[in-house]
């Protein structure tokens, strides 16, 4: 029972610091390209709102027409992946990968030059 346990001496913040060191990001850089990319969509009229998500190596910034609605496209950032060309990827509302690439600027030029728009 004692196993699970940890005992915390000292500062309590010196343990959230530690796990923090394995939390993986965007970058600034990567961020400000993907708001970039969700700003053109939103002057458009297309894009509503945004949300962004970290759980274990992998990090996606999901843009939704709606709120209400499911996400209309993803950029996922996978941190721990052996295949260097599947680090980036653009995922579409029903999960189908439409772009794999080793970096985001390539990821960025393909989204902008296709016409991202919800087919009815």
């Amino acid at each position: 029972m004692l196993n699970n346990t940890k005992i915390i001496s000292g500062n309590a913040y010196l343990l959230d610091e530690k796990n923090k060191e394995n939390i993986k990001f965007f970058s600034r850089e990567e961020l400000n390209q993907i708001l970039s990319l969700y700003a053109r969509g939103v002057s458009s009229g297309e894009w509503k709102d945004y949300a962004i998500d970290s759980r274990n190596s992998i990090t996606s910034f999901s843009i939704f027409r709606r709120s209400s609605e499911m996400p209309f496209l993803k950029i996922v950032k996978d941190q721990k992946t052996k295949r260097t060309d599947e680090k980036w990827q653009a995922v579409s509302m029903s999960g189908e990968i439409l772009k794999r690439n080793k970096n985001l600027d390539s990821l960025i030029k393909f989204l902008n030059r296709k016409n991202l728009s919800l087919v009815k």
